[in-house]
């Protein structure tokens, strides 16, 4: 049995290739079942199965394929169907050729070896160059049957296409080394390139002609071609890469050059055209070139890109990390080539310009040369450039500097000076290119002198017959000698006064020093010196250094010792200075009189001996505990401030809130009185009962109580409007009032001062004017960008004071007007009427959109309110605009009330008046300035006043279809629920959830007279409790659900601050019970609070409401917006 060969062999790569032999059908085979083979062959199975070299064995008369897992990674995906299979089926490609060598081997029964064949072989889906070496050994024909060949493969592709590459390398080092110019180097590089048809399919090379950085232009002209591109192909002659172009291959090519970098260009991405890629099929393999690299070509990295050269990639090999290194190797070669021609070019230009500078200095100077010769001073000459032009034996025997054996370095002489002389040297030259004389001493340096030699140096500029300078001159003498006698008496003298006068210095300022400083020396780690601070911050008794040892540390607190030893470790370690804070044991009297733990700061500096090595360490200490209580003392102030804004923040809350609800109560009694008191008198007016006497005084007391009635609720809405304001104010000075714009039509704002206003303008008589200036068609205003609820606080302020100080003028008429401009309206169309305040603040705080934003463009929108009432007085102007003022006391006494005249006769000529709060024109000042704009006043008095406000917006996407909840459109109330139903339904049926029991009973009545059915939840779990029993509850989804009747629900009027459950978290419940199916549809949420600031009811809409109100309200504005939900419902 040959079952063993299939063993496990502790491999798992191993077993699973056995397991792959093992399944083949080899009894269909002309070998047979595995169990009838030879032993001869099971062995040269097992051998070639564990050598790790890919080995083949070549079996029967039809060549089967038997091989080991090595040769299996060789042929890549032909395994496994190869196992087993004749060898002409499975090589197709290549097997005339190794059937010649398998023949030749089993015809003299000696081993065949072939070296270096090239074969195409499949890899990775495409055809590949692929180099093998094999040996060919047949099997014994003394084996009987057995028949085959045990052929042993060396895959040598890497090798000898790295040889290759290398070769193509070198030769073209060595051709364009011969070339002399530009032009030569290109024709150079093509010519090399094109003798290598395997690794350079197709080639293309383009040059700039003017040098990089001549004129910044990326022009590139086609300097030649491997593969006859330029001729047959259709490859532009010229390129421009100046970054306009869209083609792919333009921007790819412009890449290369801007980023110095390789590129990758295939025809799968479109960036290498089909006319290059089918270039190659005429050179190398015959095939179409799918990749080429653009190589961009620099003589160093510091300079630009001087030529692109297009190299087409191997078509028969991949573009690995071998091919890219190979790329860059022949990048860096040529460049190599660039720049030396380019050094040699300079070169010669600089020779040629040097020479005939030379010629024409020599003539004027040769009467110089003479003296030169014959004198002992060094004399010397140079050029501006600071090339030696002459210079005689004693410069150069004083200077050291080499007679020049041929051209050298400007400034070359310069390396021979001091370094420490270098700079004077150069001022002095260049003092004399001003035309200067200069005389100073310096020192050459000197191979036995480190100091150098002292010489002493005149010079002075050469002019031309122009008075142009043409050269510089001096001489130099030695004066070493004396330099150096006098050096060594004043070093000595200089170093005796400064070490006297450091130590005596050092010693009183550390003894009188508030900072604490003592030394440490290494390695003994002992204290050679510290003053008295030291001791002091320690809290430990003075005594002599010599005494001192290591408990000096017990005055430090333990928990902070590991900082020190730490910081002591790091010294020794960088050679680095440290500074660390640490705690002291002994305590520290505040100046609020409590102790505390005393602090320290040091800063520790290491003294380096000659070898480098840390000596000693000087540390000096200041004690910062006045700092770090200071700092304690700042924190906790943060903490409690933040802490009282909040708090004031809940108390402004807590106040409207208790305000509002009540408020809602008298505003809801005194509608439901007015409603009671019109049925009343329109029973009175058609019957005749009431036409006696009494009936009279009956009417009378209607009409008294009507004209009561008004006025608790023109008093209920001037309380709101002072709740109002002092909400506003809060905010403002706790800096809390944002900004929130959001994208509306502009008009739509005019619209809504027309609804607000009109009735009661039309109650005083009052011609209201509401109209939109032409600048608006003008500019094309639509969409803007606005916080509306802020324009509309200061619109409503402005136009509230315009009625109430027009009612009782012979001429009433108000208009409002609204309009654009690019320039600010303070400076432009509105400066020459308006008086505008002068802002808190040139800082514009308007926060944008940029996501809402339809373009860059910023511009104002502007508003004027004009009345025909009094007038202000020019004095009283000035207290306009500021916190608790009123123009006058005159104006308190006649238009204190914010209701007018008509609710003040008759039956209450002693009620007092109401006076505002002094704050609606300071508010509408700080909101307008918070919008990026201004507020101003035009009057004259008995005429009447304009105010005018602008702000600052922008142009905004139109509002999508669906608008915020918030902002939806709500349908006139027309006094009967029923009006706006659908025929279908009979009544709105509303659950009112509202903890305040007046408040419930107040507003269900309202509602119930209006024809609404009502029901009421005392919390919010009671209101989602009672969802169970209406139409909204899912019974397929609730098992639990008992058969009961649905009540009809169209809207939940949901209060937000409730106990057991609030407002918030009941909707957020409703939501996600809609989410998770027990809830069907959609249930309209209206959200009820006393809590008017923005972000509240943000946060009401947010935890899931489809709209809201605020306290107090009235149930005429209540009205429509239930029934705008009721019909949301109704369509849901």
């Amino acid at each position: 049995m040959a079952s063993h060969i299939f063993e496990p062999s502790g491999s798992l790569e191993t077993d699973a290739h056995l397991r792959l032999i093992q399944k083949v059908d080899w009894a269909a085979t002309s070998l047979g079942p595995v169990d009838d083979w030879p032993p001869e062959l099971l062995l040269l199975f097992h051998l070639i199965i564990l050598d790790p070299q890919p080995r083949i064995l070549v079996l029967g008369p039809e060549y089967l394929l038997l091989y080991n897992e090595a040769y299996a990674e060789f042929i890549g995906e032909k395994h496994p169907a190869a196992i087993g299979r004749p060898m002409q089926i499975v090589f197709p490609e290549t097997y005339e050729l190794a059937l010649s060598d398998l023949d030749k081997a089993t015809s003299t029964g000696r081993p065949y070896i072939k070296r270096d064949v090239c074969l195409p072989m499949m890899r990775g889906g495409r055809l590949l160059e692929i180099h093998m070496s094999w040996v060919f050994v047949p099997f014994p024909k003394k084996s009987g049957s057995l028949t085959g060949t045990s052929v042993i493969l060396r895959d040598e592709t890497e090798k000898r296409l790295s040889d290759r590459r290398h070769e193509t390398c070198q030769s073209l080092g060595s051709s364009i080394n011969l070339a002399t110019d530009m032009s030569s180097l290109w024709k150079t590089i093509l010519e090399s390139l094109s003798k290598r048809e395997h690794d350079c399919p197709f080639a293309l090379l383009y040059a700039r002609e003017a040098e990089a950085g001549d004129n910044g232009e990326l022009v590139f002209q086609l300097k030649g071609s491997v593969g006859n591109i330029a001729n047959d192909f259709g490859a532009t002659n010229v390129l421009s890469l100046n970054g306009t172009s869209k083609d792919r291959l333009t921007q790819s090519l412009s890449s290369a050059v801007t980023t110095e970098d390789s590129i990758l260009l295939t025809t799968d991405e479109g960036t290498l055209p089909e006319s290059w890629s089918n270039a190659a099929r005429t050179r190398s393999w015959g095939d179409a070139c799918t990749e080429a690299v653009v190589l961009p070509l620099q003589s160093t990295r510091y300079h630009k890109v001087r030529a692109l050269l297009v190299l087409g990639v191997s078509t028969r090999t991949n573009f690995d990390t071998a091919y890219k290194n190979w790329s860059e190797e022949l990048r860096r070669t040529i460049g190599s080539s660039i720049h030396s021609l380019r050094r040699k070019e300079i070169a010669a230009l600089e020779l040629a310009q040097r020479e005939k500078k030379a010629k024409t200095i020599s003539a004027k100077y040769s009467h110089l040369v003479k003296v030169m010769e014959l004198s002992d001073v060094g004399i010397f000459s140079c050029d501006k450039e600071g090339n030696l032009l002459e210079a005689n034996d004693s410069w150069y025997r004083l200077s050291l500097v080499p007679r020049p054996s041929a051209s050298v370095p400007a400034f070359q002489w310069l390396e021979y000076v001091h370094d420490d002389d270098k700079e004077l040297v150069m001022n002095g030259f260049n003092s004399m290119l001003l035309g200067k004389p200069v005389t100073y001493q310096m020192r050459w340096k000197h191979p036995d002198r480190p100091e150098g030699r002292w010489i002493l140096a005149v010079c002075l500029p050469v002019m031309d017959e122009h008075g142009n300078i043409v050269s510089v001159a001096g001489c130099t003498t030695d004066i070493d000698a004396q330099k150096r006698v006098e050096n060594d008496a004043l070093q000595a003298l200089q170093a005796l006064e400064r070490a006297s006068a450091s130590e005596q210095r050092f010693v009183r300022f550390t003894a009188s020093s508030p900072v604490a400083v003592h030394i440490i020396e290494l390695p003994s780690r002992a204290i050679s010196f510290c003053n008295s601070a030291w001791f002091e911050m320690l809290g430990i008794a003075p005594v002599p250094v010599s005494q001192l040892d290591s408990s000096w540390t017990d005055g430090i607190l333990e928990q902070d010792l590991p900082t020190i030893r730490s910081s002591f470790q790091r010294i020794l370690t960088t050679h680095e200075p440290q500074t660390i804070q640490f705690r002291f044991r002994r305590m520290f009297l505040s100046g609020d009189g409590h102790r505390y733990q005393s602090w320290g700061s040091s800063v520790s500096h290491p003294e380096l001996d000659e070898h480098g090595a840390v000596k000693a360490i000087m540390t000096t200490t200041t004690d910062i505990s006045h700092l770090k209580w200071a700092e304690n003392v700042q924190k906790s102030r943060v903490e409690e401030a933040l802490e009282a804004k909040r708090q004031n923040e809940v108390f402004i809350d807590m106040t409207s809130h208790e305000i509002r609800n009540p408020l809602g109560a008298v505003v809801h009694c005194a509608d439901a009185i007015d409603e009671s008191l019109t049925e009343i008198k329109s029973i009175m007016n058609t019957s005749q009962a009431f036409e006696d006497q009494s009936g009279q005084r009956l009417h009378e007391l209607v009409a008294s109580s009507a004209e009561a009635v008004q006025i608790i609720t023109s008093c209920s809405s001037h309380q709101k409007r002072i709740v109002d304001d002092l909400l506003t104010l809060s905010k403002l000075d706790s800096n809390l009032l944002e900004i929130n714009q959001s994208p509306i039509r502009a008009t739509s704002i005019l619209d809504d001062m027309q609804r607000i206003f009109e009735i009661e303008a039309g109650r005083a008589d009052i011609e209201l004017q509401i109209q939109a200036d032409p600048s608006i068609l003008a500019m094309n205003v639509d969409n803007v960008m606005l916080d509306t609820g802020r324009v509309h606080q200061i619109l409503i302020n402005l136009i509230t004071n315009a009625l109430k100080f027009t009612k009782d003028q012979p001429k009433r008429r108000v208009a409002i007007t609204m309009g654009s401009s690019k320039k600010r309206p303070s400076e432009g169309s509105l400066s020459s009427t308006i008086d505008f305040a002068l802002p808190h603040t040139l800082s514009d705080t308007v926060r944008e959109s940029e996501a809402l934003c339809t373009g860059p463009e910023t511009y104002f929108i502007w508003f004027t309110v004009t009345d025909t009432g009094r007038g202000i007085k020019p004095e009283e102007k000035t207290k306009l605009f500021s916190r608790f003022q009123q123009a006058s006391p005159r104006t308190y006494s006649k238009y204190g009330g914010s209701y007018n005249n008509h609710y003040q006769i008759k039956a209450f000529p002693k009620l007092t008046r109401i006076s505002g709060s002094g704050l609606g024109l300071y508010i509408s000042r700080e909101l307008a300035e918070l919008q990026g704009g201004e507020i101003g006043i035009a009057t004259e008095l008995d005429v009447g006043s304009t105010f005018a406000f602008f702000v600052k917006t922008r142009s905004a996407a139109p509002p999508a279809e669906q608008r915020p909840k918030s902002e939806l459109p709500l349908r006139p109330h027309s006094g009967n629920a029923q009006a706006s139903f659908s025929a279908e339904t009979s009544q709105i049926h509303v659950l009112v959830a509202e903890d305040n029991a007046v408040n419930q009973k107040v507003l269900k009545r309202q509602l119930t007279n209006k024809g609404y059915v009502v029901w009421t939840a005392d919390n919010g779990q009671e209101a989602v409790d009672f969802l169970r029993q209406t139409k909204y509850w899912n019974k397929l989804t609730n098992s639990t659900t008992t058969d009961v009747s649905q009540k009809e629900l169209h809207v939940i009027l949901m209060d937000t601050e409730m106990p057991v459950m609030d407002g918030l978290t009941a909707a957020k419940t409703i939501r996600e019970m809609q989410r998770s199916g027990e809830l069907k549809g959609h249930v309209p949420i209206l959200s009820v609070s006393a809590n008017a600031r923005p972000e509240q009811t943000s946060m009401a809409i947010a935890a899931g409401m489809d709209d809201s109100i605020s306290k107090p309200f009235r149930i005429a504005d209540l009205t429509p917006k239930i029934d705008r939900l009721a019909d949301l419902a109704h369509a849901t």
